[in-house]
């Protein structure tokens, strides 16, 4: 026996995104999810990263080339941002219930939240990913003493970890797990494959609406019949989140998941 919604919710490893309707609608079809330029970046550090090299020629740096700005280099860099589920003490802090998220990316609530299951995202050699780590202090800027011109490109991949997964606290909120690739050239669109690993989708409800029979339930439906859509809602115990037949909640924030 297939297990219920319930069940594939509760026990998938999830990772979530949150965007535009119209994006959303063209992720659900292509069931691709493109990788953000580093300069479009909304956090000031990461659109604005500068890697300096100083090449080192029989023991000695070569004047004209110290504190040569790598900017093209850096700008072959791109990135996906997914927020997950976070523990803190012993509590759970799901992914799809951050408010500033549907705010701020999903267009203030109007947008869309898809789930992707982890296991099932398909990443192209090269690529990389892990969580974001959290700091008080993150410089924008990195050095390296390189013995060639192109060492430059190693010595970036080598310290990943510190360029592109490190951000300041304010951005905690997002609990970001994020996926980088090098693209072969600065403006070219790259995308990551969520064909097996796109799983739901989540609409947020607005008070006095009937999401069930509202256009963007429509849409989604017509373009992929058996993605099953949830609604994120306020409930009488708090946030809500039912499935797409109407009065069968799958979760609350304080009573955890109905079985």
């Amino acid at each position: 026996m297939g297990k219920s919604i319930r069940e594939r919710f509760a026990e998938m490893s999830r990772l979530y995104h949150f965007t535009s309707f119209e994006s959303a609608c063209k992720i659900v079809e292509s069931k691709r999810l493109r990788f953000g330029k580093l300069s479009q970046m909304n956090d000031l550090v990461e659109s604005n990263k500068m890697v300096f090299q100083r090449v080192v020629f029989g023991g000695l740096e070569e004047d004209n080339l110290n504190g040569l700005f790598a900017e093209k280099e850096m700008h072959k860099y791109q990135q996906i941002s997914f927020a997950q589920d976070r523990c803190v003490d012993g509590r759970i802090y799901e992914g799809f219930n951050l408010h500033p998220m549907w705010g701020l990316y999903a267009d203030k609530g109007n947008g869309v939240c898809l789930v992707f299951d982890k296991k099932k995202l398909k990443f192209a050699d090269g690529d990389y990913a892990r969580d974001v780590e959290y700091m008080d202090y993150v410089l924008p800027d990195y050095g390296f003493m390189n013995k060639s011109k192109s060492g430059l490109k190693a010595e970036i991949w080598r310290r990943k970890d510190e360029i592109f997964f490190c951000k300041r606290k304010e951005w905690e909120y997002e609990q970001e797990y994020r996926v980088i690739r090098r693209a072969k050239k600065e403006w070219d669109d790259n995308y990551l494959d969520v064909s097996e690993a796109l799983s739901f989708v989540i609409l947020c409800k607005r008070e006095g609406e009937s999401l069930w029979f509202g256009l963007q339930y429509s849409e989604l439906k017509s373009i992929d019949r058996k993605l099953p859509i949830l609604s994120y809602e306020f409930g009488i115990d708090g946030y809500e989140l039912w499935r797409d037949v109407p009065d069968d909640p799958i979760w609350t924030e304080f009573g955890g998941f109905y079985w």
